[in-house]
């Protein structure tokens, strides 16, 4: 286990040691915990200010926090590490205490199940039960774990990882760095039928053959249980840096660009272009054949039909810009009192109708009784 002193620490993840005043010999840290959890051997973080009330009761040796950050009013006065970037510093805490996960295995294993036709380049490993299928090529540091498939003519770059039960389909390219999570499925069948009714009436739904494949660039991560859908003609591409949580799904034809954000359950359909930067909260469904550009932000939950421009960001379904969006919902909120208020206008209303009808009745004119 590492341990290490508040100043040490700072050095590394390029922060500044603000000692507390009563507090002249630094704590050794052995790790990180959150700011209600920590100890004094523990190391913690803000980089919310939702939670800046915590940091006066945290135990923590050491507070990871931006430049600019105050205590609040009677704290105890702590030990501080302020960064330029408190998340970003906490990011490379992590690295430095816990690196990333070790892989359990090394070399190839004589239970996978390698063609002869495969190039796999030195440094690769391939656990038990893994198996790699006819013409793939699999660069140098590479990790394939048990129970993933890889078809034909797939091309893995270097220090790849496909985690247990990941799949991927024919001809599909995986960049430098990309990482594919338990049970994924990468090159599937894209959703394309061809519907009609024979003679009969009768209505069928054909597929159409789908030769097409998927692109992930450098440095992409694909969640657990994601399924990117092959093109029909051409690539299916997830662009360099972009991440993935869980239970996303890309219709085929699809382009994401660079660093682009899915949250779990987020979707979008066929041939749709989406431009870089741009996040997509969770359970966001994009509709097929539209432009998302860039640096556009989708809410949770939002609906999006139309083209959204460069910079955007949209909220609800169907999705609409988010000032205008959060009008919509404030006005939804305050439907039942809308809703008895139109009641209570529309009897006002029939009254007086009731009463100008009467008058008009009245055979001098005059004030109905």
């Amino acid at each position: 286990m590492k341990t290490m002193k508040p100043s040490e620490l700072a050095k590394i993840i390029g922060g500044e040691f603000c000692p507390c005043s009563d507090d002249a010999d630094e704590p050794p840290l052995c790790g990180l915990a959150p700011l209600e959890h920590a100890q004094r051997q523990d190391a913690t973080f803000l980089a919310n200010d939702k939670y800046i009330s915590q940091v006066a009761q945290t135990q923590a040796g050491a507070v990871i926090v931006d430049k600019k950050f105050t205590l609040p009013a009677g704290a105890k006065p702590k030990n501080l590490i302020r960064c330029d970037d408190a998340y970003m510093a906490f990011r490379e805490a992590m690295v430095t205490f816990y690196g990333f996960r070790e892989h359990p295995f090394t070399g190839l294993s004589d239970r996978a199940e390698i063609h002869p036709t495969a190039k796999i380049a030195d440094g690769v490993s391939v656990a038990a039960l893994a198996s790699i299928s006819t013409e793939v090529e699999i660069g140098p540091g590479s990790v394939i774990y048990p129970g993933a498939f890889v078809g034909p003519g797939c091309k893995i770059g270097r220090d790849c990882i496909v985690y247990p039960n990941a799949c991927l389909y024919e001809k599909t390219v995986l960049g430098d760095r990309v990482t594919v999570h338990a049970n994924s499925s990468i090159g599937v069948d894209g959703f394309g039928y061809a519907t009609h009714a024979n003679a009969d009436g009768v209505v069928f739904h054909d597929k159409i053959p789908t030769p097409g494949w998927v692109e992930l660039e450098d440095d992409v991560e694909i969640g657990s249980c994601c399924c990117i859908e092959r093109a029909t003609m051409g690539a299916t591409v997830i662009g360099a840096g972009t991440k993935f949580a869980d239970q996303v799904a890309i219709g085929h034809g699809t382009k994401l660009g660079k660093h682009c954000l899915m949250v779990s359950q987020a979707g979008i359909a066929g041939s749709t272009m989406v431009g870089d930067y741009c996040v997509f909260a969770g359970q966001a469904g994009v509709v097929g054949h539209i432009k998302i550009g860039t640096g556009a932000r989708i809410g949770a939950q939002a609906g999006v039909s139309n083209d959204i421009p460069a910079g955007l960001d949209v909220l609800g379904s169907p999705a609409l810009p988010r000032a205008q969006a959060r009008r919509v919902v404030m006005a939804t909120v305050k439907l039942p009192e809308l809703r008895n208020t139109v009641k209570k206008l529309t009897r006002q209303l029939a009254d007086v109708q009731e009463r100008l009808a009467q008058l008009e009745r009245s055979p001098d004119g005059g004030e109905a009784k």
